[in-house]
C-alpha cells in the first residue's frame, strides 16, 4: 500500500476513490484506515477483531443509526406508516416483474 499516506505514526489514509477502487484488498488489512475527501476526513475503517462486535459498539451503532433515521424521517416529514406503505408498494411492483 505504498500509494497511501500515513496519518500520524500508524494510521494509513485513503481517498474515497482509493477506498472504493481497492475495497477488497483494503478490507483485508489489519490496521485502521482514515478515509478522506478533498483532504478532509470523512470516515474510518476499523477492522473487526473476532467474530462478533462488542456490545458497547453495537449499542453505539444502533443509537447513531436510529438518531440518523429519526432525523431524516423528520426532515422529510415521513412516518413509519408511510415508509411501510412504500415498502409494500415496491414489493408488489417487484413481484410483477
Amino acid at each position: 500500500m505504498s500509494d497511501y499516506a500515513h496519518f500520524g505514526d500508524h494510521m494509513k489514509t485513503a481517498t474515497v476513490r482509493q477506498f472504493r477502487d481497492r475495497a477488497t484488498s483494503l478490507l483485508k488489512q489489519d490496521e485502521p484506515i482514515i478515509v478522506t475527501r478533498h483532504g478532509k476526513i470523512v470516515g474510518f475503517f476499523l477492522p473487526a477483531v473476532g467474530e462478533a462486535l462488542p456490545p458497547e459498539i453495537k449499542e453505539d451503532l444502533f443509537s447513531t443509526l436510529t438518531d440518523e433515521i429519526r432525523a431524516s424521517m423528520k426532515s422529510h416529514r415521513l412516518t413509519e406508516d408511510t415508509i411501510l406503505a412504500d415498502f409494500e408498494k415496491t414489493r408488489k411492483t417487484r413481484r410483477r416483474r
